[in-house]
């Protein structure tokens, strides 16, 4: 009897562990296993675009410091703030623009121009002098993206400086009476430099840019640096602010009344709005 009850019994267990093995296959072969999702490496949009364009027009309130001698008069220290130099202003523009290509290679053009009545006043022996004039700076850059992320980029740049500087000058109360005097020079100097920018978050960035160039080919020296942070509405719109200082120490080595030296630093804040696209 007992052995009857065994047998029933484990008749029964192997049953049951049949019964769960078959529901258990026909369900796995109900349901497949699903496949892994595919993984998708984010999009650099930056990187992946052709082109970018880059229009930014600017307004910095300069101040210009430093000296300049024309011809057989002695030289004049300049000394320009931003207030005289907003209310002696006639015109004035300012702005950048730029491509890159595939965010590798690029070309900028920078485009700086004011036009000043008599924008500084100094008195000297024998009489008082006040100085006018204008100030074309013209810049042409080819830049190579030596490093590019979604938040960053650092490239290297060369390229040319382009300046057009023209000096009124107003002499009075002279033994010899009053005179005016207008002389003015152009000249281009080979440039080369740095330049870098990367975003904090979503909103906000910093950038930056220094250079180098003349090296004796046109003026003995020029440099150019800046630095600040950029606000950014989107993905298109932005605006910046940063302090700029360019400097310039040119002659063009002429004696008597052909004469003509400039040797200043323009230099103050930067406000600029961007458009990228």
């Amino acid at each position: 009897m007992k052995s009857v009850l065994k047998w029933n019994s484990l008749k029964l267990a192997l049953l049951v562990g049949a019964s769960t093995l078959l529901f258990s296959g026909s369900s796995l072969a109900a349901d497949p296993p699903k496949e892994l999702a595919p993984f998708i490496e984010p999009v650099n949009e930056r990187v992946a675009k052709t082109w970018e364009f880059i229009i930014a027009p600017y307004l910095v309130g300069a101040n210009i410091t430093g000296t300049s001698q024309v011809g057989r008069l002695p030289a004049t220290n300049i000394d320009v703030g931003t207030s005289d130099i907003l209310s002696n202003l006639r015109f004035g523009f300012m702005g950048r623009a730029e491509a890159v290509y595939q965010q590798r290679f690029g070309a900028m053009v920078d485009v700086a121009y004011m036009n000043l009545a008599n924008s500084t006043d100094a008195l000297l022996p024998g009489g008082r002098i006040r100085v006018g004039g204008d100030q074309l700076i013209v810049e042409g850059m080819l830049l190579y993206r030596a490093y590019s992320t979604q938040q960053s980029y650092f490239d290297l740049i060369a390229g040319a400086r382009y300046w057009d500087i023209n000096l009124d000058f107003n002499r009075t109360g002279t033994v010899a009476g009053n005179f005016y005097i207008s002389r003015g020079a152009d000249w281009i100097d080979p440039v080369i430099g740095v330049r870098g920018f990367h975003k904090l978050n979503e909103k906000w960035s910093v950038s930056g840019r220094g250079d180098i160039g003349g090296f004796g080919a046109a003026s003995d020296f020029t440099w150019n640096v800046q630095a600040g942070v950029g606000y950014h509405f989107n993905e298109v719109w932005s605006t910046h602010l940063q302090y700029k200082a360019l400097g310039v120490d040119y002659s063009n080595g002429k004696s008597g009344i052909d004469s003509f030296a400039y040797d200043t630093v323009t230099h103050g804040p930067l406000l600029g709005v961007v458009a990228r696209f």
